[in-house]
């Protein structure tokens, strides 16, 4: 990165609520949203899920008018509360100079999977009374940025679990090579069946809540959620209003194994020093990491085989998919946007149900709300296929 870009406004929903000041309260207090899967459906096994709760997003296509998908649902309840930020940028920048980067991993998949069910009216046979305009991973693309106002560059970014953060690293590029001068940048997943037996075929899903790097830690719990952000060109005004900054992007593709990351961790490793480099920092400055950490064995373990050799024990780790569940597409976006509060706090939120923390990963893992101080903080986002994405945001300029 050239400079260092502002993030202006920031918006959140997930199972800890549909607005910044509760999801922020509850995450910070140490509270999780999980319930039993059989809220969302009778699957035959058992595990948690963080799911949303969607009534007052009932109106979602009056909103931005598009198919009123549970994709579309929870995007909004985000979407919605970024609105007036976006607004003033168009006065700033003018709405073509306003672009909209949204990301994904399963789209609308929820949405096809209630559409090919069986239908009580055909007797048990299918019914095909929808368009795959309401499925793709750009379905709400158009629609919400024509809601929001923004005119400009428009684009959609699928790569599994990293999705949030390279949609992050291309808002970047559009303001670096002068095509923007705000990005709107967005992110949400919905839970769906296809996703949860999928995890569930590959032994992946916990039966109780995650326990991202404990000791007894046996896997995912799943969630849903959105996260949005406007990142915009430093300048006088931004600069005033910035809520923080990213200040370095890191990208590296193990292509190791299409569910499975470089046993070594190498590709994470490479991708958090290509975001330290870019920011200008060592990993000395550095005061926070919020970690991938999914809760699996072998996740949880690459994972901290590179956070070791990269940082040793000097840094703090914390694991907010502890709280609000591996939210997928939208886990690297809504990582970030908790480290732009613990940044305003000051404050490190816990990760629930690390204790006792493994002693093999050699990590300085924090189970408790904690107050530091808090400068430079690292997100991660690792997904299927060794897609590793990193990204540094700080508090100054």
């Amino acid at each position: 990165m050239t400079s260092r870009h502002a993030i202006t406004a920031v918006a959140i929903a997930n199972c800890l609520g549909s607005r910044n000041e509760v999801v922020f309260a509850r995450a910070f207090d140490g509270s999780d949203g999980f319930r039993p899967a059989t809220a969302f459906f009778a699957f035959p096994f058992e595990t948690e899920l963080g799911v949303m709760d969607l009534h007052d997003e009932e109106n979602g296509d009056d909103w931005a008018g598009c198919a009123p998908t549970r994709l579309a649902r929870v995007a909004l309840a985000s979407a919605r509360q970024i609105t007036g930020a976006v607004q003033a940028a168009i006065e700033r920048w003018g709405a073509r100079r306003v672009a909209y980067v949204f990301s994904s991993s399963t789209g609308g998949l929820e949405q096809t999977e209630r559409h090919l069910a069986p239908h009580p009216s055909l007797a048990g046979g299918l019914h095909f009374d929808y368009a795959y305009a309401d499925h793709g991973i750009d379905a709400t693309v158009a629609a919400f940025a024509r809601r929001l106002g923004a005119r400009g560059l428009q684009a959609s970014v699928s790569t599994a679990c990293s999705s949030g953060l390279k949609a992050l690293a291309t808002a970047a590029r559009f303001i670096e090579h002068d095509l923007a001068d705000a990005v709107v940048v967005a992110s949400a997943d919905s839970l769906c069946r296809t996703t949860i037996f999928g995890f569930a075929s590959l032994g992946l899903l916990a039966p109780t809540a995650t326990r991202p790097f404990g000791r007894d830690r046996c896997g995912i719990t799943l969630g849903e959620g959105s996260a949005y952000l406007l990142l915009e060109r430093k300048s006088p005004e931004t600069a005033r209003q910035a809520l923080g900054w990213l200040a370095g992007l890191g990208a590296r593709t193990d292509a190791f194994h299409q569910t499975s990351p470089h046993p070594e961790g190498v590709g994470a490793e490479l991708a958090m020093r290509q975001a330290l480099g870019r920011a200008g920092l060592e990993v000395a400055d550095l005061d926070l990491v919020l970690a991938h950490a999914t809760g699996t064995r072998l996740n949880d373990a690459v994972e901290g085989a590179a956070l070791g050799r990269l940082l040793g024990t000097a840094v703090p780790v914390t694991a907010t998919k502890s709280l609000t569940g591996h939210t997928l597409g939208s886990s690297g976006l809504t990582a970030l946007v908790l480290a732009v509060e613990a940044l305003r706090r000051q404050e490190i939120p816990a990760t629930l149900r690390a204790d006792p923390v493994d002693p093999s990963l050699g990590l300085t893992v924090i189970s408790e709300r904690t107050a530091a101080r808090l400068d430079q903080v690292l997100v991660n986002a690792f997904g299927f296929g060794g897609s590793n994405a990193s990204a540094v945001v700080s508090a100054h300029a």
